[in-house]
Order: structure tokens, then sequence, then C-alpha cells
């Protein structure tokens, strides 16, 4: 399976496509593994390096159990391979990420790595306030396995105005939008015979689970208000579909159509499908002040019909659904006849901040993650026998802890994997499996997908538009507030914070990247 999908993406990359996965760009199965693996078989020992520096490297959500126990064999397997790198995690609640880091950044706090999100917070965002180090030629010169895995168009994922600022995470096919996850098992209960085929149907199917709901907590539509700026559930029955919007901001179209995406009529019929769900009672009243805990509290208690994303593993609803299988999902796509977008390389990817007094530090780490699976299972699944146990050629199971529902130790793949070496998962649904670790035959690159926006000349205008943003646009887009009451307002309020320069900005540097 594994061989087949390198096979496929290398297939792919022909056609320069993809944001998410990723196998090397024309080589055969990692070079530096195989390398790396002949050294070890010939009896040689790796150079011991000068010196061992600390990499302090800082990731979103809650610490693992056996963190300090895994962490101890992860530097034990470094030091023994001559990396000169020992490392530490630092995780962060989820609710306190985005106002952490712009702390530490900002004030020049010395650590070493950090994971990006564009869709929550862009590198270009990072890269204009001059808060990350240029990772060009620490590349060049100690990234030989990160180059060996990442085709262009991820690595230029992490680049703006052409600096390397970021190491990319190519772990899944990007041509995902809308993402749209449904129980099968409640549409059985409830006694709905078709997967819903538009927005109409899937809102009477969704209706008819909540009017009929037998638990303790309705199943909402599991939605962070503090972070939502679109609602695109419906978006490729749209006339003007395929399109994206960047940075939460830029509608672009593929017919070379780039504007302020609030101004658009796209954006009005997503708010308007807000709204209706709002008012059928599909969405929480406490929308807006609805935590991240909240939210994976919510999704893991499986008090859920329909979610706007993927799954990961099932073994937590369990403990509500015991009878829930893999096979109980579905990914549901409007408009199969229409092409899916690849908006960009990936969405996720690691920076190192301009503090970090070893900048190499976290080259040198990724590319040994990237030298072997040895070293990748290591890393992101932990402890064999202990943490995961392996599954065929490319599957793993995960061995939990019934305390906490989650293994002792594992590192998410969406921040730093990739998919040379990933293994899904026993308890993730087949159909997110099958969505986000297979090549996407219906869809095309979008024409901004190899551009990021540079956010420097107009950082002030960045910060004033995203404020507003989070205070007029967010209540229109969750439903809370009526569209045609509030939109002219909230469009004044963002043209006074600046959003014509920024889609000036955006404008210009495009046609720069393409002429």
């Amino acid at each position: 399976m594994k061989k087949i999908l390198s096979v496929l993406l290398c297939t792919m990359l022909l056609c320069g496509i993809l944001i998410g996965c990723g196998n090397d760009s024309g080589a055969s199965s990692t070079p530096a593994a195989d390398s790396s693996e002949a050294s070890s078989e010939s009896g040689s020992e790796p150079a011991a390096p000068e010196e061992t520096v600390s990499l302090r490297y800082l990731v979103p959500g809650d610490e693992p159990k056996e963190l300090t126990e895994a962490l101890s064999e992860i530097n034990a397997k470094m030091a023994a391979d001559g990396v000169g790198v020992e490392l530490t995690l630092q995780y962060i609640p989820w609710d306190a990420w985005d106002q952490k880091i712009n702390i530490m950044l900002s004030t020049g706090e010395e650590f070493d790595m950090f994971t990006v999100m564009n869709d929550r917070v862009s590198i270009s965002n990072y890269a204009s306030r001059d808060a990350l180090a240029d990772l060009t030629g620490l590349i060049q010169e100690y990234g030989e396995n990160i180059l060996a895995v990442n085709p262009e168009i991820m690595m230029k994922s992490g680049q703006v105005g052409g600096v390397q600022y970021a190491l990319p995470a190519y772990w899944v096919e990007s041509a995902l939008n809308p993402e749209i996850t449904i129980r099968k098992d409640l549409m059985e209960k409830h006694g709905i015979e078709s997967v819903p085929t538009n927005f109409e149907e899937l809102t009477e199917a969704y209706v008819t689970v909540m009017e009929n709901w037998d638990g303790v907590q309705k199943p909402y539509l599991p939605l962070l208000g503090s972070n939502a700026a679109s609602f695109m559930v419906d978006a490729k029955n749209y006339d003007t579909w395929p399109y994206h919007v960047y940075d939460k901001i830029f509608y672009v179209n593929q017919d070379g159509t780039i504007m302020n995406y609030f101004a658009t009529e796209e954006f009005k019929q997503d708010a308007y499908n807000a709204r209706t769900w709002y008012e059928r009672g599909l969405i929480n009243p406490d929308v807006l002040v609805f935590t991240s805990d909240q939210l994976e509290n919510q999704l893991n208690s499986g008090d859920w019909f329909v979610f706007f994303g993927t799954i990961g593993n099932i073994e937590p609803l369990k403990t509500n659904y015991p009878d829930l299988t893999v096979d109980d999902f579905i990914w549901v796509e409007f408009a199969p006849e229409k092409s899916k977008v690849r908006p960009y390389g990936t969405r996720n990817m690691n920076a190192v901040p301009l503090s970090s007094q070893h900048p190499e530090a976290a080259v040198k780490f990724v590319n040994w993650l990237y030298a072997s699976q040895e070293n990748y299972d290591l890393f992101i699944y932990g402890r064999e026998g202990i943490d995961y146990t392996k599954v065929g050629d490319n599957m793993r199971e995960e061995i939990i802890n019934p305390a906490t529902q989650r293994p002792l130790y594992n590192f998410s793949d969406w921040m730093i994997g990739n998919v040379e070496y990933l293994r899904t998962g026993t308890t993730a649904p087949a159909a997110v499996n099958e969505a986000l670790y297979e090549r996407n035959e219906n869809a095309v690159e979008g024409i901004a997908a190899q551009f990021t926006f540079d956010a420097t000349n107009v950082q002030t205008q960045m910060a004033d538009v995203q404020t507003q943003i989070s205070a007029v646009i967010v209540p229109i887009i969750t439903g809370v507030a009526d569209y045609d009451s509030h939109i002219d307002e909230a469009l004044d309020l963002l043209v006074k914070a600046g959003v014509n320069d920024l889609v000036d900005e955006f404008i210009r540097q495009y046609e720069e990247s393409i002429s």
C-alpha cells in the first residue's frame, strides 16, 4: 500500500500539486534512509558532533502521560546517531496557544521551534513581524532528508518572498475542502436512508437527528466560534466554484478573481446557510464563547452528527457508543463531478524563532526524523509494544491507557509528519483514511498554490482587519447575527481597518510571483 501511495504521489507531483501529503520529488524511497540503514549494517558509527545543543520545541495541546520516558529513548537514539541535538517538548494548551506564541515572539523569549498552522495564523503573518529565522542555507547544509521527501511545492509552502522560514509537514492530501464528516450509525438509527447530496438535504437530515435526539448533550455542530471565518459547507454547489479563501481574507477564484472574501456573493450565501442552521437549532446558541476544550470534549463524547473536519481516532467516542466502528463514518462530497482545489502545498509546518541561539538544531532534528522509518516511528508513535503496535506495512494500532483513553505517548502526524513514513491508524474512520492519504484524481492546483502572501508591508492593516473579523464577521458567519442587517457595517469597519490595502498588496505580490 505504501509503495502504491508513493507511486501515486510521484505521478501527482508531475502535475505540481498537493498541500499536505508528501513523497519525494522523483527519488526512490528516501535515499537518506537507505544510506543510514546501510551504514548501520556495515557496523560503522556516525561521527560524534562537536557539541550537543538543546532544542526547545513548542507545540499545542496536552502533554502525554509518559513524555519524559519517551523523550529519553528519542534523545538516546539521536545521541547514538550523532545528531548533536537534545530535544525537549513544551506543550501549550490550545486556548492559550496563539496568545502565548505571540507574546514569546514579541518579547524575544528564547526557544527553538514551533508549530505553524496556516489556516490559523499563516507563516507569512509570522514572517511579517521579523520574528523568524531564515532556514534557507541551513536546509541546504543539514537538510538532505528534508529535501528528499518534500517536493518543491511543499518546500515553497514554507517560503515567504523566496526565503525558507519553515519546514513543511507533508502528511496529507490537501484538496479536502469542503470537509464534511457525518455519522452513518446515526443516519441508520434515525431512519435517514440516503446520504445528503446538497445543503438542503443535509439540513433536513440534521434536523431529524436533532429533534429525535435522546442523549444528554445536544449534537450541535462542533464549531469553535472564535476561530470561524467561513461556512463553506455548500461551496461546491455554487456556480463560481472552484475557489479558495486564503488567510481567512483573500478570495481567489480559478478564473483569476481576487477580492475581499467578505464582500463576495459566496460569503453571503455561506452566511445565509449558517443563519439557517442557527435558527433551526443546529448551532450552539453559545457558539461565540465555546472553547477549544469544550469542542474536544464534544467530539470525544460522540454527541455530534455532522463535523466540518476529520476524525483521527474513534476510540474516545466508544465510551458512549461502544458498538461504533471505523465504517460508521461517511465523507460527504457535494457535487463530486466538480474539481477540488489544492490551495497550497501544506497547511502545517514548523518554524524557528529569530531568538533561537541554535537555528540549525531544528533542521538537524527534522532531518534525523526523516532519515528512516525507525526514527519516524519512535518520535511520532512512541515505543513499539508500549504506545503502539505495527499493523501490516503502513498501519498502526495505538495501545490505549484505560484511565485517559489515550496512548501513553504519541505525537500528531499533522504537526511534522510525512507520507513517506506515515502509518494510518486502525482506529481512524476508513473514509477519512481514504480521503486523506490517497491521491484525489478530481483535483486541480489552485492558481495561487505556490504563492505565499507576505504581510510585511501591511502588518498594521492585517492586525486591524483580523481584530474586526473577530468582532463583526464571526457573529455573522456563525449564524448568530443576520447577514442582511449587519454586513454593511461590518464591511465598512473592514475597509476602515485596511482590508482594501491587504487585497491590493495580495494582488500585487501574486502578479509578481507569476510574471
